[in-house]
C-alpha cells in the first residue's frame, strides 16, 4: 500500500507540474509589445498588409491579400516574448502559420518571418497608434 501511495502521489505531481508549465506557456508576458502593428507581408511574388493586435499574452493577427490563409481575424496561438523575440502560431487555411518576429531596440518595429504550407512569409511590422 505504501508504495501504491507514493506512486498516486508522484503521479500527481507530475501532472501538476505539467498543467502548470501548459498555463504558463499560454500567458507569455507580452506587455512590451502589447498593442496593434501594422505593416507588410511576403510570400514570394504575393503581399499584403498584416495586422497583429497583441494583447496579455495572446491577440489576433489578419492579413490581406491572403487567398491561401485566410483573410478574416485569426487568434494567436503558442504566444512567447523574451524580450526581443515575439513568436507566435496562428490557425488558418491550409493548416497553421508560424512566426517568429524581432523587436528592434527602440521597441517601435517588429520584422521577421514565419512559415506556411510550407513556404516562407517575410513581416515587417510598425507599432501603431491604434
Amino acid at each position: 500500500m505504501n508504495r501504491r501511495r507514493k506512486w498516486i502521489v508522484l503521479c500527481t505531481a507530475w501532472l501538476v507540474t505539467l498543467a502548470t508549465g501548459s498555463v504558463s506557456a499560454q500567458q507569455a508576458d507580452t506587455q512590451p509589445i502589447d498593442g496593434v502593428w501594422v505593416g507588410p507581408w511576403y510570400r514570394g511574388m504575393t503581399s499584403g498588409k498584416a495586422r497583429f493586435e497583441i494583447r496579455g499574452g495572446g491577440g489576433t493577427m489578419e492579413l490581406t491579400n491572403a487567398e491561401s490563409f485566410g483573410e478574416g481575424t485569426h487568434p494567436l496561438q503558442k504566444v512567447t516574448f523574451d524580450g526581443t523575440t515575439f513568436t507566435f502560431e496562428a490557425p488558418g487555411g491550409g493548416g497553421a502559420m508560424t512566426g517568429k518576429l524581432e523587436l528592434n531596440a527602440r521597441g517601435d518595429q517588429m520584422k521577421g518571418s514565419g512559415r506556411h504550407q510550407g513556404f516562407g512569409v517575410r513581416f515587417e511590422l510598425a507599432r501603431s497608434p491604434d
